[in-house]
């Protein structure tokens, strides 16, 4: 099965993950990539609303009861809401972007965050062209947003609550999911849905954003949020692929990597991991860990720019976990250079 995953973040942008899949960023696989251009390094917008509160109550998501969409909706908002991270809302006009590219994607038989003008279903070249068309703000009414993407042969039946899962443990993309974001729209599309047989391929797009007048979600100060959390269940326990690779060089088909944990701070502040350990709780075993990733070392900055902001990192076992067992993590380190240091247990699944 070939799966490719998609991601695009404020400045770099990240390609594609998980099994067998052809990796380059933004592209790789099906009938072509769309051009990406060169990211320009820019500094880190100022949230416009620091204080905004981690929001707890959201509408009722208005997909089908039995759709990919809705199921993927309430796992990633649940995640999000068991770690502090805050509920997303869904808003039509991020479902009409994704939606959008997902259809262009499985029409032109391409993979990528870029669509090319003139061909079939062309709603947008960039994220932000499709938002602006979309009618969620005009250019520079939104000040941050994001797209992530899981591409794979198959159909899309079961694949909402599949693909979320596998983006939440592919770390690039994990750090984007959790961050700030009000809104979000979902779309599970595969060949059928476009009228294209036989119904061998689909994609998985969301579309994160928020707007200026509303700003980002923001924890309380003084806060240290994990991606797993204490009590988080049903964890990935591996990593087969996902562009920009978290280990450049290494074939994560042939060696994959385990389950990473993701780490944000105040926003604003340095996140410093000085120290990371994972245990089997059954048997106290050690699993070995690769170094932590933050900002300051991420080894896929573009022209010194990288992926992530300076609150947010993480910490990859350094082989595939073992199923359904239970795993204590201790973390320790600097928020802004306010020490800190966080133990929790998480329960990886299938």
């Amino acid at each position: 099965m070939k799966k490719v995953l998609n991601h695009r973040s404020a400045v770099p942008m990240v390609g594609s993950v998980l099994m067998l899949a052809i990796l380059s960023a933004c592209g790789g696989g099906g009938g072509g990539t769309a051009s990406t251009p060169t990211p320009t390094p820019t500094p880190e917008p100022t949230p416009v609303v620091v204080t905004s509160p981690i929001v707890t109550s959201v509408p009722p998501a208005t997909y089908p009861v039995v759709s990919e969409e809705l199921s993927a909706f309430n796992l990633l908002n649940a995640e999000r809401s068991r770690c502090g991270f805050g509920l997303l809302a869904q808003n039509a006009a991020l479902d009409t972007a994704a939606r959008g590219h997902a259809d262009w994607l499985l029409i032109n038989n391409y993979t990528g965050h870029y669509q090319i003008a003139g061909t079939t279903g062309f709603t947008g070249l960039a994220p932000d062209d499709r938002l602006v068309a979309s009618g969620y703000g005009t250019s520079g009414s939104f000040q941050s947003n994001a797209e992530a993407e899981l591409d794979a042969n198959g159909t899309k039946a079961g694949n909402g609550v599949t693909g979320i899962r596998r983006l939440l443990n592919a770390p690039y993309h994990m750090l984007e999911m959790i961050r700030g974001y009000r809104d979000v729209g979902v779309a599970v599309r595969d060949k059928l849905d476009v009228g294209i047989s036989p119904n061998t391929r689909f994609v998985l797009n969301t579309s994160f954003g928020y707007k200026n007048s509303d700003g980002p979600q923001v924890a309380a100060s003084g806060s240290v949020l994990t991606y797993p959390c204490d009590g988080s269940t049903g964890m990935v326990p591996s990593l087969t692929a996902e562009s920009p690779n978290p280990v450049p060089g290494r074939n994560l088909g042939a060696n994959p990597l385990g389950t990473s944990v993701g780490v944000k701070v105040d926003i604003g502040n340095t996140l410093v991991i000085t120290s990371a350990s994972m245990i089997k709780v059954s048997t106290g075993t050690p699993i070995t860990l690769r170094a932590p990733v933050t900002a300051a070392n991420d080894p896929n900055a573009i022209a010194g720019v990288s992926y992530f902001k300076n609150n947010e990192g993480f910490v990859s076992a350094d082989a595939p976990l073992e199923a359904n067992t239970q795993y204590q993590v201790t973390i320790a380190g600097t928020n802004g250079g306010t020490a800190f240091s966080r133990t929790f247990a998480f329960t990886t699944g299938q």
